[in-house]
């Protein structure tokens, strides 16, 4: 679920009136002063603590002994261990654990055993807060496999229950499950409180089921417009393509790209990058940045940034002309598997083009672009047979 993390990270800060038990633990004291009135015992008790006596600690007693740093590192550890002993019959104490663990929260980090936890604390009363911080982990497949069966199975509860941000993940998955009928229909409950990440995923869902789409472009801009990347990102498409009888603006749709690219969107900033390639008027005088920006994208790993070098240094519309540079990045891109660079490495070779001429490798190119399904290549032998 990497792809949309932001939509979950964000939807992990909301919290829900309907459960006030669970808001009582999910809402620590994190009192970070020296001074101790949140604190459940006066400071004289707390400087000669311990738990050899017969005292018993609350829950929210032992939180407090384990997050505030008056306490030492001996004392947290024995409220730790305490709340293990207490997790198999207390829900409270168990999600707490799981917390810890999940976030490696004074306790080495391990969402192992943080599912493990939260698996006690709903098998002790179906806790609201565990039921849905496994479901994100079984959606992230943290701590386990992925399970998205389950994890709609305890959405569905914590939804029902209330929960707000559960309605949020629940229109996630389905909409990662590309069951877009079910995330429409989370998503367009009157009662829902909506933002941009919801419209957007609203909106694609929408174009999926190809219904409402003059909705769908409606919620698309108005998400934008609240600063979100991947509507940045769909409507430079839409504007690259003109798609959705919106008419084509390559201008409109490089700025779109860009301030997705900005945000980190994947493949953003090469769609900027190639769209000014195919669009010189775009450019700007910046030619040599733009052959940068496609070296770095190579460095990264993009496997199609090689042939858009190859392609600029072979047309020499934007650059000047370097034919053994072209050769130099075709034979990479053909060794990435694009057949079309495959096909240009035979033309190459057959024309001599920054190379010693050899039809005998401008037929192996050309024998092996048909093999990868390039047509051009494929009606160049038949024409020949």
């Amino acid at each position: 679920m990497r792809k949309c993390i932001v939509i979950i990270l964000l939807l992990m800060s909301c919290s829900s009136d309907n459960d006030l038990k669970n808001n009582e633990i999910a809402n620590k004291e994190k009192n970070s002063q020296n001074d101790n009135k949140d604190l459940p015992f006066e400071k004289e008790t707390i400087n000669n603590l311990s738990f050899d006596n017969n005292k018993k600690f609350t829950i929210k007693e032992f939180i407090s002994i384990i997050e505030h740093p008056i306490y030492s590192s001996h004392d947290k550890q024995e409220a730790i261990n305490k709340l293990k002993e207490l997790a198999n019959s207390d829900s409270d104490a168990a999600y707490y654990l799981g917390h810890l663990y999940e976030f490696g929260e004074w306790v080495e980090l391990s969402e192992e055993k943080a599912r493990f936890y939260y698996k006690i604390s709903i098998s002790n009363d179906n806790h609201t807060f565990s039921q849905y911080s496994l479901a994100l982990m079984l959606i992230d497949g943290r701590g386990g496999d992925v399970d998205l069966n389950y994890a709609e199975e305890l959405l569905l509860q914590t939804n029902a229950k209330g929960h707000a941000p559960s309605t949020y993940t629940l229109g996630y998955l389905y909409f990662i499950k590309n069951n877009f009928k079910r995330c429409i229909e989370i998503f367009s409950v009157d009662d829902f409180e909506r933002n941009e990440y919801s419209d957007y995923l609203l909106a694609i869902s929408l174009i999926n089921t190809r219904s409402e789409i003059e909705r769908a472009i409606d919620l698309i801009e108005k998400s934008a417009k609240k600063g979100h990347g991947y509507s940045h990102f769909t409507l430079g498409e839409i504007y690259q393509s003109g798609l959705y009888n919106k008419k084509k603006d390559i201008a409109k749709s490089h700025k779109h790209y860009q301030i997705a690219a900005k945000q980190n969107i994947p493949n953003a900033h090469f769609k900027s990058i190639t769209l000014s390639i195919d669009n010189p008027f775009l450019i700007k005088n910046n030619e040599y940045d733009l052959v940068k920006a496609l070296e770095k994208e190579d460095n990264k790993g993009n496997p199609d940034a090689s042939f858009y070098l190859a392609r600029i240094y072979d047309q020499g519309t934007i650059i000047q002309q370097n034919y053994k540079k072209a050769l130099f990045w075709y034979i990479k891109s053909a060794n990435l598997g694009n057949n079309t660079a495959m096909y240009n490495l035979a033309s190459m070779y057959a024309n001599g083009d920054g190379t010693s001429e050899s039809i005998e490798k401008a037929q192996y190119w050309l024998n092996k672009a048909a093999r990868n399904g390039n047509k051009k290549a494929i009606e160049v032998i038949n024409s020949i047979n």
